[in-house]
């Protein structure tokens, strides 16, 4: 059909159009104006495409969506009823755990507990958990059917649950918490479908409210007190219940600002813990922790005392309780030192010069001052005591200057201050009679008070003090013996020794400490050049190393109790040396060790400690098979 043609067909219908106006060249593709470039066939390929679709072609299409559609639809009834067969099969709501047993207790009493489980599906669980969780307080009772997976986990391994299957597990244990704790026994099963591949818990819990425990605790600490102060902290505990408790331990966290002197009982470990041990049911006991409390002015300091045992390497509370002291002001103020200093390391032997420091830090005049020093220590001389004015009073260990020995103190104006000085000797020999008997400290207090000071409202007046705890190291003890006739290591050559001919002697160290435990202990001395050593020692094996270029010898001694020389053996080790005398040495004694130094770290003030001994040589006279003349060298 030419484009003729198909110009009348569009435009006859519209007779009120006046196409046939338009020249036909307007529509013909010849026409350059109308389609500039285009041909003939050129435009007719155009007015093909833009054809309408044909109907047949349409049915085609048609009839493909339908079909795809349908296999949609299939799919997704097919996925539906699958789902719903599944879910007929399986819900994870139809899959239960329960937790039942008392919800009150006291501590320390035994609670068994029912864990119920549920699978009320028609499809089985694989590979199903029980996980119990509990608190560290909770100490479950030895099972063979549960074991532990970590200190609050305990674990059942069920394997498979068939539909409408049901279990339960007893589960016991004793709760060791304070009063007013709520815990929890959780119970979490964990499974997996055996129509699904995901894994799903089920979980139950109960809450368990302690309203008693066995194990009383009380605490007693001063209201109020000046800064720097001494105080004492009283613990008391009692075990109420009908059972007996073992590997009992008491833990003290002191506030911020306290500084540990001691304790009556000692304390076990560090400053804070106390070994018990096995506490019989009405059994009772005190602890008196002795030290002072720094802070600022109206500082809260908190302390709290816990008891409870060791689980599993975490200490597990039975109860607790605390108490506060509140740091406050006074108008005067006082310190004392020790040889200059605020914090003095005291050794025996040693005279310890004290100097109390005292101000009026008012705006108003003090008078009839009052200064009291309380000197406590076994290991002090007392004989030795040398005060600056003052009275001793030797019941209580207290020296007392009012204004009749110390005229500055019948009134003290404001921003007046002075010192006042007096003098004691530590003992040279320190009193030891069992293994307890060791860590000394020197306690010194210092209160100083005048009726002018103004008493707060419903407080206690408060008094200046200041408290000094002096600790002792511990005396390290060395002794050089030698022998040419000796019981364990046999000797020879001549003796007196001669010019040119071997002699060997043997050497005994021995080592003691007083009044602290000592790590690190070591003896180091030299050999003379000349001297040898032959490798003999005793006992055989002894921790001794030579240096044969440097001639020196170390005696690695290690770990050494507090009483070792006095209340059990001393320290000893020997070993033999050889002498070759030349003949510039004829007629003289040869030494045979050189000086040398005994030292230590103090566990209790982790000081480091020295001794030293003196050279040796062949003047032997702890050995009385040889007389002086064998002392010297021969030709």
């Amino acid at each position: 059909m030419s484009l003729s043609e198909i110009k009348n067909k569009l435009y006859k219908k519209d007779p009120d159009k006046n196409l046939m106006l338009h020249d036909e060249s307007e529509f013909d593709a010849r026409n350059k104006n109308v389609a500039p470039g285009k041909t003939g066939a050129d435009m007719e390929d155009i007015w093909r495409r833009q054809a309408p679709i044909p109907l047949e072609k349409k049915k085609n299409v048609l009839k493909i969506g339908g079909i795809i559609l349908g296999a949609v639809v299939v799919i997704i009834l097919s996925m539906v009823a699958v789902y719903q067969i599944r879910k007929a099969s399986f819900g994870e709501d139809r899959v239960t755990v329960t937790v039942d047993g008392p919800k009150e207790t006291r501590s320390g009493k035994l609670l068994t507990y029912e864990i119920t489980y549920n699978n009320n599906n028609w499809a089985s669980l694989d590979d199903a958990v029980l996980r119990i969780s509990h608190p560290e307080s909770f100490k479950p009772e030895e099972s063979a059917v549960y074991k532990t997976e970590s200190p609050t986990v305990s674990l059942v391994e069920l394997g498979k649950l068939d539909g409408h299957a049901a279990g339960k597990i007893v589960f016991s244990g004793r709760a060791y918490s304070p009063k007013g704790t709520l815990m929890y026994i959780k119970s979490a099963l964990s499974y997996k479908p055996s129509n699904f591949n995901s894994q799903f818990v089920a979980e139950g819990q109960i809450g368990v409210n302690v309203i008693s425990t066995p194990m009383t605790l009380e605490i007693m600490a001063p209201q109020g007190m000046a800064s720097g102060d001494a105080l004492d902290y009283q613990v008391s505990y009692k075990n109420v219940g009908a059972e007996d408790f073992e590997n009992i331990r008491i833990k003290v966290d002191f506030p911020e600002g306290f500084i540990f002197s001691k304790s009556d009982p000692s304390v076990s470990e560090g400053n804070n813990i106390w070994y018990i041990g096995h506490l019989s049911a009405g059994d009772a006991g005190k602890i008196v922790i002795s030290g002072k409390l720094q802070g600022e002015r109206d500082n809260i300091k908190k302390v709290a005392v816990y008891i409870g045992t060791i689980n599993q390497g975490q200490f597990v509370t039975y109860n607790e309780e605390s108490t506060t002291t509140k740091i406050a002001a006074s108008p005067l103020v006082i310190y004392q030192t020790v040889n200059g200093s605020t914090n003095f390391f005291a050794n025996a032997g040693d005279t310890l010069r004290f100097e109390i420091h005292y101000k009026n830090a008012s705006d108003l005049g003090l008078g009839n001052v009052n200064i009291k020093e309380t000197l406590n220590s076994p290991v002090l001389d007392y004989s030795t005591l040398e005060t600056d004015g003052g009275a001793y009073d030797t019941d209580n260990r207290t020296i007392e200057w009012k204004a009749a020995d110390h005229p500055a103190l019948a009134n003290l104006a404001p921003g007046q201050e002075g010192t006042i000085a007096f003098s004691v000797d530590v003992s040279n020999t320190i009193p030891l009679q069992t293994v307890n008997d060791k860590n000394f400290v020197i306690s010194s207090v210092v209160r100083i008070d005048s009726p002018d000071i103004p008493t707060p409202i419903e407080m206690n007046k408060i008094v200046a003090g200041n408290k000094m705890d002096i600790k002792l190291n511990s005396k390290l003890t060395v002794d050089v013996k030698g022998y040419y006739n000796d019981p364990f290591i046999s000797n020879a050559g001549p003796i007196p020794p001669a010019v040119g001919q071997e002699t060997t002697y043997t050497i005994h160290l021995r080592a003691g400490n007083v009044s602290n435990d000592v790590t690190d202990a070591k003896i180091e001395t030299v050999l003379p050049t000349g001297v040898v050593m032959t490798g003999k020692t005793y006992p055989e094996g002894a921790n001794l190393e030579y240096n044969g270029r440097t001639n020196s010898i170390v005696w690695n001694i290690g770990t050494m109790k507090v009483g070792e020389g006095i209340i059990s053996p001393l320290r000893e080790v020997a070993f033999q040396v050889k002498i070759k005398p030349s003949p510039n040495q004829a007629g003289q004694m040869v030494d045979i060790l050189q000086s040398g130094i005994f030292s230590a770290k103090d566990s209790f003030t982790q000081e480091n400690l020295t001794a030293q001994f003196k050279s040796k040589n062949t003047m032997l006279q702890e050995d009385q098979s040889i007389d002086a003349s064998g002392w010297k060298v021969v030709q």
